[in-house]
């Protein structure tokens, strides 16, 4: 199942599908290393499956003054009872 410069497609839809057997697998796995096309394909598809994973997200997070200054509290009675125990 070595597959050329033509990739075949049906062998893209068999390995998504979950129907090749082991070595037809490990050996497409290899091929995917090389082929930017089929690696393209097999992504598209995982995407299509599965958008939730793909989702970009914004990295901002929107606290409000109260939860911050209720986070804020939180930290100082964290480091209080961390000094607490501690022994000279």
């Amino acid at each position: 199942m070595i597959l050329t410069e033509i990739c075949d497609r049906r062998v893209v839809a068999r390995f998504l599908d979950n129907k090749l057997d082991l070595d037809q697998k490990l050996e497409f796995l290899k091929h995917l290393e090389d082929c930017k096309q089929c690696w393209g394909e097999v992504y598209k598809a995982r995407k299509n499956e599965h958008p939730h994973y793909y989702k970009k997200t914004s990295r901002r997070l929107k606290v409000t003054e109260k939860e911050l200054a209720k986070l804020n509290s939180v930290r100082v009675e964290e480091n209080e009872k961390e000094s607490s125990y501690q022994i000279a």
